[in-house]
């Protein structure tokens, strides 16, 4: 392990990083807001600028790179597949889309064996609105439209994704443009009651599902869409197993398909293939992306269940969708790739070896002032960051708190993804910001204490210049 010292040394040796100015061609692009480190190319879990300096990539990129950058196994499958063909008329066969589902279906929950391909996680999750409603009108339930999802979720940015956020910002822009559905508080701990157990909690926090069923009336209510963990201000909680439990049982219950988004927690990230692995839960629809391909070319999928599948199997039912690039020959051979590489190099069993060792620096990460959370589960931790841990509350967006940690986390040579997009987000009252953990499952012990080591030289920092303490 590497001293105090050398870790938290800043690699960088230009200038501490700033927001992007809008010159040159960089105001060709629509409404950019980068910060000023341009880079060249990437390695492992590294990235270099124009200076060659080095950077860890701490999130994955948008919690998404879980594949070595620069893997030449996975350039040379990009290549051979376009030495043979790039793209297919969809009225006849693709071997590489044959291929590769097949082989998704070995690493999916045992149910899941047939697969639907798109090109990104929006896509993924509203096709599976989609086949939700279209597996109900099969039946000839034909009152059941109604998908009910989590106060504070994210699930894309399609108008109709949105609308399933239960998301305020949204509202504020394209509120006349969404669809209005059902939304429930999900799984916390910080409104747990004490004297509760969590378990006990857990229990009551899924009833809130079933009292939303009741209320929207079980004739009309289709599927219940959540991620496998918390999302908005609880990102990255991870409920006991059995407030999933409870979830399947009402769902059953009450004929309402169970959606689990693993757009983010799927392909290793939680240190299984899916996170729903973790409570012995399946799903009657699975939305991925991100991993699947590691991100090396846009990929997402839906995968249903056999029961789901079967009218379509049959022919009693016609699936009314599709996107130009969904089964991309090139895309599919990249995520046949992809499942290799996880294989290969163990990289799901890494993820969670690599997670464990992870969490050993959980107690150091809360002994800062401005951290009052530290959780998650595989190589997906999720700090929750505030200025005052007494009153859990962030910092007035005045302060620029957000735009300042990253120009320091960059300085030290760490990449997060709110980066790009956190200067714009606004805590919910009395809570945090959450800081997304999430490097490439390659990542070795080493190089896990090198990241722990810079965060938290850049933690301290920023203390400092924003006067926590």
């Amino acid at each position: 392990m590497k001293s105090k010292e050398e870790t938290s040394k800043p690699i960088n040796s230009g200038n501490r990083p700033s927001s992007l100015k809008p010159e040159g061609d960089w105001t060709r692009i629509f409404s950019y807001h980068a910060m000023d480190v341009e880079i060249t190319r990437a390695e492992g879990i590294y990235y270099y600028d124009t200076d060659d300096n080095r950077y860890i990539d701490a999130s994955g990129g948008p919690f998404a790179f879980t594949l070595p950058h620069g893997d030449s196994r996975m350039k040379q499958a990009i290549s051979d597949q376009m030495d043979s063909f790039t793209h297919i008329n969809p009225t006849l066969a693709s071997r590489p889309q044959a291929d590769y589902c097949a082989k998704v279906s070995e690493v999916t929950p045992s149910k899941l064996n047939t697969t639907y391909l798109v090109s990104g996680g929006s896509e993924a999750v509203e096709t599976a609105m989609k086949i939700a409603r279209q597996h109900h009108l099969a039946k000839g339930n034909t009152g059941k439209y109604k998908i009910i999802s989590n106060y504070g979720s994210y699930h894309g940015m399609t108008l109709a994704t949105q609308g399933l956020s239960g998301n305020p910002g949204y509202d504020k822009y394209f509120g006349q443009m969404l669809t209005k559905w059902p939304h429930i508080h999900q799984y916390s701990d910080h409104d747990k009651p004490e004297g509760m157990t969590r378990e006990e909690w857990a229990i009551k926090c899924a009833e809130r599902l079933e009292k939303m069923i009741y209320f929207e009336g079980p004739q009309s209510v289709a599927a219940y869409i959540a991620t496998p963990h918390g999302c908005g201000s609880d990102w990255g909680v991870v409920p006991p197993k059995e407030y999933w439990q409870e979830i399947r049982r009402i769902c059953d219950h009450y004929d309402v398909l169970l959606i689990a988004d693993e757009v983010v927690t799927g392909f290793g990230r939680t240190g299984k293939w899916f996170a729903m692995e973790h409570f012995g839960v399946e799903a009657d629809i699975m939305t991925t992306a991100k991993g699947i391909s590691g991100c090396y070319i846009p990929l997402g999928a839906v995968m249903v269940s056999d029961e789901i599948n079967e009218p379509f199997e049959a022919g009693n039912a016609y699936f009314v969708h599709g996107f130009t690039n969904g089964g991309h020959p090139i895309a599919c051979a990249a995520g046949s790739k992809a499942i290799d590489i996880y294989r290969e190099d163990n990289l799901i069993e890494n993820s969670k070896k690599m997670g464990e060792h992870l969490f050993t620096y959980k107690e150091q990460l809360l002994a800062h002032p401005s951290v009052a959370d530290a959780r998650g589960w595989g190589l997906c931790m999720t700090l929750e960051l505030v200025e005052n841990k007494e009153s859990g509350e962030y910092f007035p967006s005045s302060k620029g708190a957000e735009s300042i940690f990253h120009s320091l986390t960059l300085k030290n040579g760490l990449v997060f993804y709110s980066t790009l997009y956190g200067r714009r987000r606004e805590p919910m009252f009395k809570r945090g910001l959450p800081l997304m953990i999430c490097p490439p499952l390659s990542i070795n012990q080493e190089e896990v204490d090198d990241l722990i080591g810079r965060l938290d030289n850049t933690l301290h920092e920023w203390e400092a210049e924003m006067g926590v303490g």
